[in-house]
């Protein structure tokens, strides 16, 4: 079984990954609305087919506006320029209504459709091509302020206006579209109290806090998202920009205005992918920070931010803000920083947060709890908070949470879980070998390479340290959950869809749900099996010392130096990619596994750090930083500026596991994986290395969390079995 596993998985990934994209279309579709709505929106001349489809749907007299214009004046240092929306109105009467903005960079005139539920709850919805996209003015600078200043003038100028606003706005949408929410709220307008005078709630789902640690350089640098995402946002705001009055179609006496944003949009396009290439965007500064959520949190770091909007900005603490993200999805580590620190200073009332077992496509859509998949749950929120209507739910209870392993929803007080809740946990590396799992062709295959994971440190004097032979001929990642979480989660869309929509839970099929076969290879450290239910709760910190020799460059070292010299594009020192890949260092990937009975290892979470961005105290680099504290957001010394490491030399590392929720069930064991690559997911190191693990009286290597205790059940938490009836009720 175990010599064909290989080929066999990666076949059946290629096939997954084609089902499920076409899974994923047509689920988008079937989500919001029937196959009427879309048929109307998109193959009608005029909105007469989106009209009648509207209607089918329970939405009678709507008023649908395809193009709305909407000057934007220069300020801030952003030129004047105009941006289009697509309005709906649930009906043609000149009633004053609360609107539901949606900002995108995908393009307002397809992701209106995403508002239709909301038109059935009687909402104004707007989308509005966010600047550089779709059919908005000027270029495209990846979330940057530009983004930032449109929405918020949009709330609190443009909406008001109108004849058809009752003044009150509302945002929600989900991946780009929650974080425009989060970065328009940090500059709205508010009044003397502080409550923000248009802008009355938000939902963002799935949106991160930080750019550069969230997605893409956590670690490493991020590859396999941020090439699709920027090729996918610059492909949308390639097609031709859709302008006009009251029709799907464009205008023709626009033409010459249409050419001339199109053409503003190609001129950009080298430079959004050039960004993939540029060296100094291995580093964290100023370019990301304008792009991220936590420049408006109510905490600023000591230096401040060096520009205004996020040294002034602050997200209200009166503005009602509802977080929703998966376990696997791209953002989780963003998401709880943006619930703890962005709004640290809410009241209990007006914050909400529900975390699932799910990825970054079927979470934005709302698979795990049918409430969001019909929107109800999104309007219920703006009913409460917008129009005033009398309904609080989750008010005990503010975080709901599903406890993956026992595979139950469980309501909880904060998060942080209270004191009382949890209590720390330490295990310890050892040098000595697993136990063995009967009937387990892995226990066997990687027997060398299996060592134990103990609760007290007790290094067996005389037995060799664990040796991690990092190949660039065998890359680990490609079957791994890794590479589904950083491909959105597309090819488990079959499982999720199964599990979640369908109540099959077929998870055991799937490839990226067994680490085995990639892990064949690596150093894993494996903890007897459990005697009771063992919880795991919340990020996760692994400590050790390790050793590293280098050998020589794979490949193509000689034939970069002869093409760099024709053009600095292939020369590592002026190219991302191709310097990461050739330079001596270690990318360090750590994997919490829940392994089964049989042997199946299940992940449940992750954590990646590059050797060059260890957090180093800078009076001794082979040494942590005394300033750093885990999980520290506002800590980025080693990430401004890198330090390379010295062969034979012995460093210290310490690599934050994202948070998780999981229950290892009586007979399961815990197992920590530690390889040196993650490819599609981050750039593979092309510099093989031999890794020595130190571990010894001097050199402790530690794994350290929390562990949920099960005190105060019903006062600080409690299961909730049906999460559908817990959310409605």
């Amino acid at each position: 079984m175990t010599e064909h596993a290989g080929p066999l998985r990666r076949v059946v990934l290629s096939v997954l990954r084609g089902f499920s994209f076409c899974l994923f279309v047509g689920v988008l579709v079937a989500a919001f609305f029937r196959p009427g709505v879309a048929q109307g929106l998109l193959t009608g001349d005029d909105v007469s087919g989106f009209q009648a489809s509207l209607e089918q749907n329970g939405v009678f007299g709507a008023a649908i506006v395809p193009n709305v214009e909407i000057p934007i004046p220069a300020r801030a240092g952003i030129p004047a320029h105009k941006i289009w929306g697509s309005l709906i109105r649930p009906t043609t009467e000149a009633r004053k209504l609360p609107t539901i903005l949606i900002g995108t960079g995908y393009r307002r005139e397809l992701l209106q459709i995403l508002g239709v539920p909301l038109v059935l709850h009687d909402y104004n919805v707007l989308a509005i091509d966010l600047p550089g996209t779709g059919s908005a003015e000027l270029g495209w600078t990846l979330i940057d302020l530009p983004e930032h200043h449109d929405a918020q003038y949009v709330i609190d100028e443009f909406i008001p206006n109108q004849p058809w606003s009752d003044g009150k706005v509302g945002m929600s949408g989900m991946s780009y579209m929650g974080i425009i929410q989060l970065l328009a709220a940090g500059l709205v307008e508010r009044d003397a109290s502080g409550e923000p005078t248009h802008l009355k709630a938000i939902f963002p789902v799935s949106a991160m806090s930080d750019a550069y640690r969230d997605v893409v350089v956590h670690g490493s640098f991020d590859m396999e998202f941020m090439t699709m995402w920027i090729a996918l946002t610059d492909t949308m705001s390639l097609l031709p920009p859709m302008i006009g009055n009251n029709t799907l179609l464009p205008q023709l006496a626009r033409l010459d205005e249409m050419a001339d944003i199109w053409a503003t949009h190609l001129r950009y396009v080298p430079e959004t992918l050039g960004n993939i290439f540029l060296p100094e965007r291995e580093l964290d500064g100023t370019f990301y920070d304008r792009k991220s959520p936590m420049i408006y949190w109510p905490e600023k770091p000591p230096q401040g931010w060096g520009f205004k909007e996020g040294d002034a900005g602050i997200i209200p603490s009166k503005l009602p803000v509802f977080l929703t993200e998966g376990w696997f999805d791209l953002f989780t580590p963003g998401v709880f920083d943006n619930y703890v620190h962005g709004l640290k200073n809410h009241a209990q009332d007006d914050k909400r947060m529900i975390v699932g077992e799910w990825y970054h496509a079927d979470g934005c859509l709302g698979l795990g709890i049918t409430p969001m998949l019909t929107s109800s749950l999104m309007a219920r929120w703006f009913d409460w908070k917008i129009k005033g209507k009398d309904d609080p739910f989750m008010e005990e209870f503010p975080v709901l949470l599903y406890a993956m392993g026992e595979n139950r929803w469980r309501a909880e007080k904060s998060w942080p879980l209270p004191e009382g809740r949890t209590e720390p946990q330490t295990l310890y590396l050892s040098n000595n070998e697993a136990l063995p799992i009967q009937g387990d062709w892995f226990s066997e295959r990687n027997k060398e390479n299996n060592f134990s994971l103990v609760r007290e440190f007790n290094p067996l004097q005389g037995r060799p340290s664990p040796v991690l032979v990092h190949d660039p001929h065998v890359l680990h990642g490609l079957t791994s959950r890794s590479t589904t979480r950083w491909a959105m989660g597309a090819t488990a869309l079959v499982s999720q869809v199964s599990k979640h929509l369908l109540h099959q839970d077929i998870n055991a099929l799937m490839p990226f749900e067994d680490e085995r076969p990639d892990e064949v290879g690596v150093l894993t450290f494996t903890t007897e099996p459990f005697e009771e239910d063992f919880e795991v709760i919340g990020p996760i910190q692994l400590t050790f010392f390790a050793r590293t020799s280098f050998g020589e460059p794979i490949g193509t070292g000689q034939a970069l130096s002869i093409l760099g010299s024709l053009n600095p594009a292939f020369n590592p020192e002026k190219n991302l990619i191709l310097g990461l890949m050739y330079r001596n260092d270690v990318s360090w990937v750590a994997e919490i596994n829940d392994v089964f009975p049989e042997g199946r290892a299940r992940n449940v979470t992750s954590g990646w750090l590059a050797a060059s961005h260890r957090p180093r105290d800078p009076a001794d680099p082979k040494r942590i930083d005394p300033a750093y504290s885990p999980d520290d957001p506002f800590y980025d010394r080693s990430d401004r500026n890198p330090s390379m490491i010295k062969e034979g030399e012995i460093y210290q590392y310490t690599i934050e596991i994202w948070p998780t929720d999981n229950v290892f069930k009586k007979g399961h064991r815990l197992r920590l994986s530690l390889s040196a690559s993650d490819f599609p997911h981050i750039v593979p190191v092309m510099v093989p290395s031999q890794n020595e693990i130190i571990i010894d009286a001097a050199h402790p290597a530690t794994l350290s969390f929390e562990k949920t205790t099960s005190s105060q059940e019903g006062i600080l938490w409690k299961w909730v079995d049906n999460v559908d009836d817990y959310l409605r009720n």
